[in-house]
């Protein structure tokens, strides 16, 4: 399966803006950590801290996909 250019230029940007979003969201996370230890203490013991980070990590996916599927379509616009 050959996958053009415009493709894996698209991919990319797809991946970068995930990879920046997901660093951006670690390091905010534990700045919340430090930032609000009562706060982490109750979100921790009652299982909600996994879901607010899966939450958070699931939207920073479809973020990614949008942007590098709005990528794709402009890339690939311009070939007809």
């Amino acid at each position: 399966m050959a996958v053009t250019t415009n493709t894996k230029i698209a991919v990319g940007i797809g991946v970068i803006i995930f990879v920046l979003l997901f660093f951006k969201l670690m390091t905010s996370f534990i700045k919340f950590c430090f930032r609000h230890p009562i706060l982490f203490l109750f979100l921790l013991l009652c299982g909600g801290l996994g879901f607010i980070f899966n939450f958070l990590l699931a939207g920073i996916a479809i973020v990614a996909v949008l942007i590098g599927g709005g990528a794709l379509v402009m890339f690939n616009s311009w070939d007809q």
